[in-house]
């Protein structure tokens, strides 16, 4: 078993989505879902436009405290990681993801 690590997802200079992982599978979102929209015959430019689009409502509702579910942030994570593996977005000081070590902090 690995040992436990935050991935944190930022777009345009905002956290929008932080997990604890045990490994890195998280990253393949991406793969996975431009696989999955090419198996159902759609055009990679089409699969752009949406997980474009997906981002930016997705950073929309984050910076206006909106509510989101958390199957909206993997659709967030598989999206962002979609584009940078396309080359649509490219990975910066302000887009990205960072993974860090996991503390646990001990109660008192």
């Amino acid at each position: 078993m690995g040992k436990k690590k935050y991935i944190t997802f930022h777009y345009k200079n905002r956290l929008l989505s932080k997990y604890i992982i045990k490994d890195e599978e998280i990253l393949n979102k991406g793969n996975e879902l431009i696989l999955k929209g090419l198996r159902k015959n759609h055009s990679l430019k089409k699969i752009i436009i949406v997980m474009k689009g997906f981002v930016e409502a997705f950073h929309h509702r984050r910076i206006n405290k909106l509510k989101v579910s958390s199957e909206d942030h993997m659709h967030f994570v598989a999206s962002l990681l979609g584009l940078m593996k396309l080359k649509q977005l490219q990975e910066d000081e302000q887009t990205g993801y960072i993974i860090t070590k996991y503390k646990s902090i001990t109660k008192i």
